[in-house]
């Protein structure tokens, strides 16, 4: 197995080396970095850039980036100059910060990052902001609206990092805002029911803003219709029968640009959805450099029970199974993942490890949940770049698939160890 030979145009060294000094919730939460005082402080400093452009907002627990990602494709098929921000990067710093043809021009980075460096300095030293306060992901969300001010984007998508009342994002005045599914996911920051959760997430709603929702189960739905009214914001929820989870959130992302943009066709959104597709969910890689026995590989960061479930599904519809690459963070329902794992009866064998070196991760816990759901002989290792090389040499001795799931950190660490980039 060979190191990825990342190409330079894709990463930001320079910026990543220079956000180091902040604090970081995607490494180490903290409920204290959840506070939008500081992006107030921030937008305003820097000349409000999220007013630049009409924006879109997309919050949800699950299919975010699907639905950001369909409405940047829809605009830029366009003919729009889009700029579009996620998270996490998988392997590049500019899979959070880039237009909807790829990355931008490497001055356009270049300068917004000196703009950024001057104005912090300025509000550091002045006292209007306590550095070390200020987290990694507020400074990146100002960088990106800086970078699609300078790149002057006709329009600017926003996912949502976690959360939405809080979130960082949540300082913009959006066209229209899209809602992924809702889930129990980090529970000790949203709270532990799915109305607590809805709450968080209808903190995005604006005053008169128009909504487009995948279905919701009953009690999202009745959190997301009392903010509505609140908001005057009408709601539009997509019909289960549009398709799978991926068509559903592709049909979000289709209605929201229509309410902005009625001069878009359907046939046009038609040919631009077809060609989407995001890094690390559902994504299938054949001819693996050195492994010529696996027939392909197969990647997606589900890391619930709910989207574990559709994962599961479409591999039954799509017949895919084989060796599983397991890894979540601490905070996952592992014991119900697992007990949705085994019985889909897609997977021969298991291999178990940690997500990579910044998630939190309990080991034992996962095996033990495994083992309960009824697997026997699961390989379980924190060394997670030898799991991912025994698994890939199981997998290509008995001519089998290889499937990575569990968060998007491991799908990042099996692409670097196998040389994707």
């Amino acid at each position: 197995m060979k190191k990825s030979n990342v190409r330079s145009d894709f990463d930001l060294p320079e910026v990543e080396e220079w956000l180091r000094d902040y604090r970081n919730f995607e490494k180490r939460p903290e409920a204290s970095m959840l506070n939008l005082e500081r992006m107030k402080v921030l937008v305003e400093h820097f000349g409000h850039p999220e007013r630049f452009c009409p924006c879109f907002h997309v919050a949800g627990s699950k299919g975010k980036g699907t639905i950001a990602t369909s409405v940047a494709a829809i605009l830029t098929e366009a003919g729009k100059k889009v700029g579009i921000y996620t998270s996490p990067h998988i392997l590049h710093f500019t899979e959070r910060v880039r237009s909807g043809d790829g990355p931008f021009e490497q001055k356009i980075y270049h300068s917004a990052l000196e703009e950024l460096k001057a104005g912090m300095k300025e509000l550091i030293q002045s006292g209007a902001l306590d550095k070390s306060l200020v987290t990694w992901y507020e400074v990146v969300t100002t960088y990106a609206m800086l970078v699609f001010r300078r790149a002057g984007v006709d329009y600017a998508v926003y996912e949502v990092g976690m959360g939405g009342r809080l979130d960082a994002t949540n300082v913009i005045l959006p066209a229209a805002i899209g809602m992924g599914l809702i889930e129990l996911e980090h529970t000790e920051f949203l709270g532990d029911t799915i109305e607590k959760i809805a709450f968080e997430k209808a903190g995005v709603f604006k005053e008169k803003v128009p909504i487009t929702s995948v279905p919701q189960v009953i009690g999202a739905r009745t959190v997301f219709a009392k903010k509505a009214r609140e908001k005057h914001a009408k709601i539009e929820y997509v019909p289960a029968s549009t398709g799978n989870y991926f068509q559903i959130d592709q049909e979000v992302a289709r209605r929201m640009v229509r309410k902005v943009c009625p001069d878009v066709s359907d046939q046009l959104a038609k040919e631009a959805l077809a060609k989407v597709s995001l890094p690390g969910r559902y994504e299938k890689v054949f001819g693996i450099d050195g492994f010529s026995n696996i027939p392909y590989l197969l990647m997606d960061g589900a890391h619930t029970e709910k989207s574990i479930f559709e994962v599961m599904k479409r591999m039954k519809v799509e017949g895919d199974g084989g060796v599983l690459v397991f890894a979540c963070a601490k905070d996952k329902r592992v014991e119900s993942i697992a007990k949705e794992i085994f019985g889909s009866g897609l997977f021969s064998k298991i291999y178990l490890t940690r997500p990579g070196e910044w998630k939190e991760a309990d080991l034992p816990r996962a095996e033990k949940a495994f083992r309960m759901a009824g697997y026997e002989g699961i390989e379980a290792e924190k060394d997670y770049t030898q799991v991912i090389k025994d698994a890939f040499e199981f997998a290509n001795k008995n001519k089998s698939p290889v499937v990575v799931l569990g968060s998007f950190y491991i799908v990042a660490e099996v692409k670097t160890v196998i040389g994707q980039s």
